[in-house]
């Protein structure tokens, strides 16, 4: 499992990563693959969104990528649009990623 999930880090930024992809690289099935993640109680896709949503995340409230705009960081990770990435990191954050980061850059502020 530690093989899969440092594969699935260091390919975050594909947008093709996906749970068949990563099954074939390990010369796995894709239901042998599904069973490993639900035994860690996660879907295989859900661990990739939640990995790429983390990343972006990180680099939303970095100084350093405070001038990166949104969109750019989520394609950075794997998403195909920013429509989408909006809309999974207000499902996951409860607001949207230009809110959050005015949110901590106002806090870092103080």
């Amino acid at each position: 499992m530690a093989r899969i999930v440092a594969y699935i880090d260091h390919r975050l930024g594909d947008p093709d990563l996906c749970p068949p992809s990563i099954a074939a690289a390990h010369y796995l099935s894709i239901r042998g693959l599904y069973r490993m993640f639900e035994a860690r109680g996660v879907s295989a896709a859900r661990f990739i969104r939640s990995r790429r949503l983390e990343r972006c995340r990180a680099e939303l409230v970095s100084p350093s990528m405070a001038g990166v705009p949104v969109g750019v960081i989520a394609q950075r990770w794997g998403f195909r649009s920013c429509s989408h990435f909006s809309r999974v990191f207000l499902e996951e954050y409860g607001e949207s990623p230009a809110a959050y980061r005015k949110r901590w850059a106002e806090s870092a502020a103080a």
